[in-house]
């Protein structure tokens, strides 16, 4: 129906002024179709009860068409069996020419209760139909409706050209409300096919039409939820899923589906308590409406939070592990038979429904076997699973792999382990590689932290160093893709409001009145920008900047190492190995492996040193040598970790270790040190300092300042040493472009570090953890952030960035971050300098006049780094201050 709410005016109309029965019959049915698009349930309901009994005073062809609107009324409603008796009953008094649509609601129905081979055949019987009688309105729906089916069945690409045809006719005939509709189903398509920039850039034009048209899709938003949850996006999802549960008037089918995928969203949170008792509800509400293939998926869910539940090592990727809730032996031993129980009988139903989730139920299936100590049933489904693993779409293929690793892990296989996780994560990088936007592609990636983890653990089962670091570089993949760039005036605009909303929050208390109503302003800009993004990458409409590709980005090649590290360097690889860190030590073409000790151990270290660092900053007096330390044996273990007198190292930390103080470990005080997210994006930024006329961080003529390149200096707002830090680096630097705080808006900014050889920006910083690609440098106008950065044309060769804080990173994972630093390295920048706290501002002007003398003579701005750090020996407080920053990249 093309406007609701005309349609809803004009019915309302009649009913008050008409006595006969077929008007108020054709009034009564409008709103109950209405309500039911509308989630008003009981209404419609009544609404097509009431057009029934009038229409029985009329014709039988009046009576038909009522019966088929109210059978999908009632379907809607949850009545299935009663909707499917009121569909049979109008068969026999539908005139020949009127049987097209009755056929189409039929197969809507039984769409809904996933008869997908009978809803097929109705569709394309109805299509045929209406095609003849030149009914173009309806023949646009029942392709609508096939499309729901075909894609049930895998057929995304018939399903695609279904909803297509049907966008393309709708829109011949003005009916604005279904074509609206038929790009909600593109985006469904897109989704099933691993597009999801596509499909969640369709969602939110179909969402804004609905709007635009006064109706709200709660299909539409349990779709744009089940999307969210397969990029990743977990926290969204759950928000999204929890304001659309409270809605009062959610259809129970809908209520069902959406209950669903908030149990998905609250299993990935780690809440398993919830997600247990989401899909339980769930599970009721559709055994109530007679939909099996919808309770087996929540039953599949519910299971999977039990066994999590019981295995905290098993759950969501993202969390942090959590303690094994206490048991009695007997509550253990009853606990085991109920899962027993309930995965065989989940295992028989989807057997018999050949369930696309049947391989993960497997999987899970066989660990549950194992776990109640029946090793042949166990590997009897992990077989089964496994046999799937070659066809499909890439992560229900990455779980037939996840089978056979787990079979060959059982068999002491290594061979086959390797195997099976080299497949697995090849099916999950095609996965990942249709996730164009930054954070849905670094989030996706926890998909593949199972297989890392299996092979990581063979790695150090067998004592094998060199596979140790391959596998541990295999997923490590915070060398993003390269930013876009977009010429969009409204993203502009909206970038611009949020400086204006960002300064106007920073100068109020958090409890001031009009606080609230800007987080939620600034909250919105955000998601705008976001989705902004996601439809740039969707159609093309963008520019790449500095794309190194990813061409080597998830395999290392050890050779190019070797040979990159020459006969003077050392890469230390730090992997953490569920809780415990090993380091692995490479030179001269060898690969050492040392245990360093537990993770939670060195994260306190780097907390306490960070804090540290801070109190220094503040002028308290502080151990620096005792931090330093008892961070360096957190970090890298008691014993010697650097072979000979080496002049340069490269860390290549976990994820949530790189912000750690690198530069404060006494092992590193005398050498060129460079900290990376990972060995191949290393690499990467030492490839383009070599093609740029540097040595890749070796010293020597070239490189930044040293190559007589353009040098820009900026300097931002509210500094306590206001222009000294860029007046003194001027004359360091005597044809550098220089921006005075008053005149340094984001927009200056930009275009005069675009493409420089070496960039100063001199200003405060805020790392935003809950939003890391809004963390921002504060410049004249508001906040400079990573969606700013995106319209360089060419990223600065290398980057300090003296604001406090400058440096911090969110992990995503074990194995990757965003922040700031990890996106101009990944869009080309090869060298960043940055801090992983705040810094005294006065103590930064020595720093950065050492950095700076050094990268001017030498191309270097790492070996600037080294010189500060040696010529703060002695005093405390520059001290501190050098080793609160860190070099990454190359």
């Amino acid at each position: 129906m093309s406007d609701p709410r005309a349609a809803t005016q004009s019915a309302t109309v009649v009913i008050g002024s008409s006595a006969q029965s077929g008007d108020l019959s054709v009034a009564h049915q409008a709103l109950a179709i209405v309500n039911r698009d509308s989630g008003h349930m009981d209404d419609a309901v009544r609404h097509g009860f009431l057009a029934l009994r009038h229409a029985r005073r009329v014709t039988l062809d009046r009576q038909a068409d009522v019966l088929a609107t109210l059978g999908v009324v009632l379907a809607y409603a949850g009545r299935t069996d009663e909707a499917l008796r009121r569909l049979e009953e109008a068969v026999p008094i539908t005139p020949p020419r009127e049987l097209p649509r009755l056929y189409l609601r039929r197969a809507h129905v039984l769409t809904m209760l996933a008869r997908y081979r009978e809803a097929v055949d109705d569709a394309s019987r109805a299509i045929g139909g209406l095609h003849w009688n030149h009914d173009t309105l309806w023949e646009a729906r029942a392709y609508n409706n096939r499309f729901d089916a075909l894609l049930a069945l895998g057929e995304t690409e018939a399903a695609d050209a279904d909803a297509r045809r049907a966008e393309e006719l709708f829109r011949t005939i003005g009916q604005d409300w279904e074509e609206a509709q038929s790009m909600h189903n593109r985006a469904l398509a897109a989704h099933d096919r691993g597009d999801l920039p596509e499909a969640l850039t369709l969602l939110d034009r179909a969402a804004d039409r609905y709007v635009e048209l006064g109706n709200i899709r709660h299909d539409l938003t349990i779709d744009k939820v089940h999307t969210l949850l397969t990029a990743g996006l977990t926290e969204e999802a759950l928000a999204l899923s929890a304001r659309t549960l409270a809605e009062p008037d959610l259809a129970p089918v809908r209520r069902a589906e959406m209950l669903l995928v908030a149990a998905r969203a609250a299993l990935g949170t780690g809440d398993v308590v919830a997600a247990e008792g989401m899909a339980d509800k769930a599970a009721r509400l559709f055994a109530s409406q007679r939909r099996p293939a919808w309770q087996d998926r929540a039953l599949l869910l519910r299971l999977r939070a039990r066994y999590v539940a019981d295995h905290p090592e098993s759950g969501p990727w993202m969390i942090d592990e959590a303690q094994r809730p206490l048991r009695s032996p007997t509550a253990r031993a009853r606990r085991k038979e109920m899962l027993l129980r309930e995965s065989s009988a989940l295992v028989d139903s989807m057997r018999s429904s050949d369930a696309g989730e049947l391989p993960v139920a497997l999987v899970l299936h066989g660990r549950i076997c194992g776990d109640a100590g029946r090793g042949d049933e166990a590997t009897a489904a992990l077989e089964e699973a496994a046999a799937t693993r070659r066809v499909g779409a890439p992560l229900s293929r990455a779980a037939g792999w996840l089978a056979a690793a787990l079979l060959a892990v059982h068999r002491r296989d290594r061979r086959g382990i390797y195997l099976a996780c080299r497949r697995g994560l090849d099916a999950v990088d095609e996965h990942r590689d249709g996730l164009g936007d930054i954070e849905l592609r670094a989030l996706a990636s926890g998909h593949g932290i199972e297989f890392s983890r299996l092979a990581v653990d063979e790695a150090v089962r067998s004592h094998r160093p060199r596979e140790l670091l391959w596998w541990a570089e295999r997923w490590r993949a915070a060398a993003f893709d390269g930013a876009t760039r977009a010429d969009d005036p409204g993203l502009r605009r909206d970038l611009a409001a949020l400086r204006d909303v960002t300064r106007r929050l920073s100068s109020l208390d958090a409890g001031a009145v009009t606080a609230a109503g800007l987080v939620r302003e600034r909250a919105r800009l955000e998601n705008g920008l976001r989705r902004a993004y996601r439809h740039q990458r969707a159609s093309g409409s963008h520019r790449v900047v500095g794309s190194p590709g990813r061409q080597a980005g998830s395999r290392v090649d050890l050779e190019e190492v070797f040979a990159a590290l020459e006969d003077d360097g050392v890469l230390v690889d730090i992997v953490d190995e569920r809780g415990t860190l090993h380091v692995l030590t490479v030179s001269r073409g060898r690969v050492r492996h040392t245990v360093a000790g537990p993770t939670a151990g060195a994260e306190r270290e780097a907390d306490f040193a960070r804090l540290t660092l801070r109190r220094a900053a503040h002028g308290r007096p502080v151990d620096l040598d005792t931090a330093a330390r008892l961070l360096r044996d957190a970090l890298l273990g008691p014993t010697r970790v650097l072979p000979g007198q080496p002049s340069r190292v490269v860390v290549v930390p976990p994820a949530h270790l790189l912000t750690a103080p690198w530069g404060l470990l006494p092992d590193f005080r005398d050498v060129v040190l460079t900290v990376s997210p990972s060995v191949s994006q290393w690499l990467r930024a030492r490839r383009r300092a070599v093609g740029q006329g540097g040595q890749g961080g070796q010293g020597g003529q070239g490189g930044e300042g040293g190559q007589g390149g353009e040098v820009a200096l900026v300097t931002g707002p509210n500094l306590t040493s206001r222009e000294a830090e860029v007046t003194g680096l001027s004359a360091i630097h005597r044809q550098a472009r220089v921006l005075h705080a008053e005149e340094a808006t984001v927009a200056a900014a930009i275009e005069a570090i675009d493409g420089s050889s070496l960039a100063h920006i001199a200003a405060h910083g805020v790392f935003r953890a809950d939003a890391p690609l809004f963390s921002s440098l504060q410049m004249a106008d508001g906040p400079l952030t990573v969606h700013d950065l995106r319209e360089l044309r060419e990223p600065p060769r290398s980057f300090v960035l003296s604001a406090c804080d400058s440096g911090g990173a969110a992990s995503i994972g074990p194995y990757e971050a965003l922040g700031l630093v990890a996106n101009l390295l990944g869009m080309g920048t090869s060298v960043v300098l940055a801090s992983v706290v705040p810094v005294n501002d006065q103590g930064c002007l020595r720093i950065m006049e050492d950095v700076h003398r050094v990268a001017e003579r030498t191309g270097s701005v790492a070996e600037g780094w080294l010189e500060a750090r040696t010529e703060a020996v002695g005093d405390p407080l520059r001290a501190a201050t050098a080793a609160s920053f860190t070099a990454w990249g190359a």
